[in-house]
């Protein structure tokens, strides 16, 4: 298992406003098609209901299932749960999605980024594979979603904005 020294996680403040705008507009209550949702408060719920209400509104013909600040579809939470050893009563609250939205970017390179073993393009561009609101900075059309094209999901970040919030996480973990 590797082991690193930890980042703290007010490091990844930055990423996490620039992810929530894209996502939510940084409201910890969206869910997809309603970002200004007021009406449910999913801060108040345990996971075990979130991940219920997920499937319930994607039984209703809901094409996604994404909930929270940052969107966090059902298969994604419920891998979470399972990785990071999340008890089901635990509230789907501000800290906690916080910490789910770290825990992605760990899994998507933040740690090698921040050892210098991946390109601030790169990770970048893993970070677009998680969140659709963000740019994929690499390739073709490097200002459009990972999944551009899927009918749902679009940028709505630029890379110059998405890159900064990444340097200025680098400047804050070192």
């Amino acid at each position: 298992m590797q082991t690193h020294e930890p980042i703290t996680p007010t490091a990844y403040d930055p990423l996490l406003e620039v992810i929530a705008e894209g996502e939510s507009r940084g409201n910890y209550n969206a869910y997809f098609g309603n970002t200004a949702n007021q009406e449910l408060k999913f801060t108040d719920m345990n996971i075990s209901d979130i991940l219920e209400w997920q499937k319930r509104y994607v039984e209703g013909g809901s094409p996604s299932s994404a909930v929270g600040r940052y969107q966090i579809i059902h298969p994604t939470l419920v891998g979470l749960v399972k990785q990071l050893d999340i008890d089901l009563n635990e509230r789907f609250d501000e800290s906690m999605q916080n910490r789910l939205a770290i825990s992605l970017m760990e899994r998507r390179g933040s740690i090698d980024f921040i050892k210098e073993k991946v390109s601030a393009e790169n990770f970048a561009h893993e970070l677009s594979k998680e969140w659709a609101a963000l740019p994929k900075v690499l390739g073709d059309s490097p200002e459009k979603s990972y999944y551009a094209g899927d009918g749902l999901n679009r940028s709505l970040i630029d890379s110059r904005t998405s890159l900064a919030a990444i340097h200025q996480f680098k400047k804050l973990a070192k």
